[in-house]
């Protein structure tokens, strides 16, 4: 596949899924955090949650988190946090490419792997040979992104009902 059909059909792939007018909710060990109103974020590899949660408002003090991979967005009042266990790179993964079984070398001796079968994708994050990240990516009946289970730190980004 050439690279402008790739870059053009993520890009629809993305879209699509914010057209959908779908909102997020992030939860840490069952506490619901704040939401995240789009998915398009993830071609940046960031993700914007409004705090909706009011004791993590007043433990932030502000009135977003964002959550990104390498670049800090530009987002006024917002609690930023590094993710260090590529939950990010392996939910852009799962949506854009679906793999039925990869393993991504990554630099610092890090390690994904990604399979997917049916509507459920599990991964593995793996650095200087530690299980660090392992959880599981659901996908509604219309082939839909649903839900990330982060099983290790325990976070969960699920469809709002």
């Amino acid at each position: 596949m050439k690279i402008h059909h790739y870059i053009t059909f993520s890009m629809l792939l993305i879209s699509s899924l914010n057209a959908q007018n779908n909102s997020y909710d992030i939860m840490f060990k069952g506490i619901k955090l704040g939401e995240i109103s789009t998915l398009a974020t993830l071609n940046e590899r960031y993700l914007d949650a409004k705090v909706t949660n009011f004791i993590a408002k007043l433990l932030l003090r502000k009135k977003h988190f964002v959550f990104y991979e390498d670049q800090k967005p530009k987002i006024e009042d917002a609690k930023y946090r590094k993710d260090k266990n590529k939950i990010l790179f392996v939910l852009y993964e799962a949506i854009v490419h679906r793999p039925t079984s990869k393993i991504y070398n990554l630099k610092n001796n890090k390690k994904i792997t990604l399979s997917c079968k049916n509507r459920f994708c599990n991964y593995d994050f793996i650095k200087n040979g530690k299980l660090k990240g392992k959880g599981v990516i659901e996908f509604d009946n219309k082939n839909r992104f649903y839900a990330l289970k982060e099983e290790i730190s325990d976070v969960t980004i699920i469809k709002s009902k």
